[in-house]
């Protein structure tokens, strides 16, 4: 049910949901449920969220439906894969999926505030953050599918999706539909970290499992967690505030990190022998 094989696990630090998805999965496994009803599942509790939000409401529970989501979240690839039946289908779906409910998340938080302060900054503040917040997961999504692929792991998505291809029990009309959803959202993204990657380190050059680790924080479940933390506290709006900010200061220095470790082995390779 795991996306890496167990000797080269890490810690993931986005990914506190699982213990309660493997659970899931082995209730939903003899059932007729599949994992496209658990996407659905969670965006429509993410749009529950999304409301107690906008009316700024039992924020504790709206934290707790995230929280909720994350684990149906990290069910339905989990029940594709233990049943041997991945999807292209599911993996655009997912995607396009966790997009929507961000974006209906931090327009509930924005309404909230406009209601309270009447300022209509506050709508622009949530498309700044939903912004940085897709393109600072797709930063652990590239490095994630990159140390997948270096360890045999699961390849259902790719660095780059430039092709729609799916599997034969894939439906090929849903499948250019969410392929086209996800490129709208996602492409510009994939792309921008494919060349950056390639400027700061050779092509080849392997993730380092720390590495990863430092980039999950990144990880949609990271996000989701720290709204939950804001809702508990009633203070909801500092969500809109903490991506475009620290979030970006947080991947920004990551590049960085991976450029110098980079400049490390460029030097080490070149270092005379005595």
């Amino acid at each position: 049910m795991d996306k890496v094989p167990s000797p080269h696990a890490f810690l993931d630090l986005s990914d506190y949901a699982r213990p309660a998805a493997r659970l899931l999965v082995r209730l939903l496994l003899p059932t007729s449920i599949t994992p496209i009803h658990l996407t659905l599942a969670f965006t429509v509790v993410g749009f529950l969220a999304a409301l107690l939000f906008a009316l700024d409401r039992w924020l504790p529970v709206a934290g707790l439906l995230l929280l909720l989501k994350s684990a149906l979240d990290a069910a339905d690839g989990s029940l594709a894969r233990a049943r041997r039946r991945p999807s292209r289908v599911g993996r655009f779906l997912d995607s396009v999926c966790d997009f929507v409910v961000m974006a209906a998340v931090f327009s509930g938080i924005a309404v909230a505030a406009w209601v309270r302060s009447g300022q209509a900054a506050y709508f622009g503040l949530a498309g700044a953050a939903l912004l940085c917040a897709t393109l600072q997961g797709s930063v652990f999504s590239y490095y994630y599918v990159r140390y997948r692929a270096q360890t045999g792991g699961d390849q259902t998505s790719r660095t780059n999706e430039n092709v729609p291809d799916g599997y034969v029990w894939d439906n090929p009309t849903l499948l250019q539909l969410l392929y086209q959803l996800y490129r709208l959202i996602y492409g510009w993204q994939d792309a921008l970290m494919e060349r950056l990657d390639r400027r700061v380190a050779p092509h080849d050059a392997p993730v380092p499992r720390n590495f990863l680790t430092a980039t999950t924080a990144l990880g949609l479940g990271s996000q989701l967690l720290v709204i939950a933390a804001c809702a508990a506290l009633h203070r909801a709006v500092w969500a809109l505030w903490l991506f475009p900010t620290i979030g970006n200061l947080y991947w920004l220095l990551l590049i960085r990190l991976r450029h110098r470790t980079r400049s490390r082995m460029h030097a080490s390779h070149n270092s005379p022998v005595v």
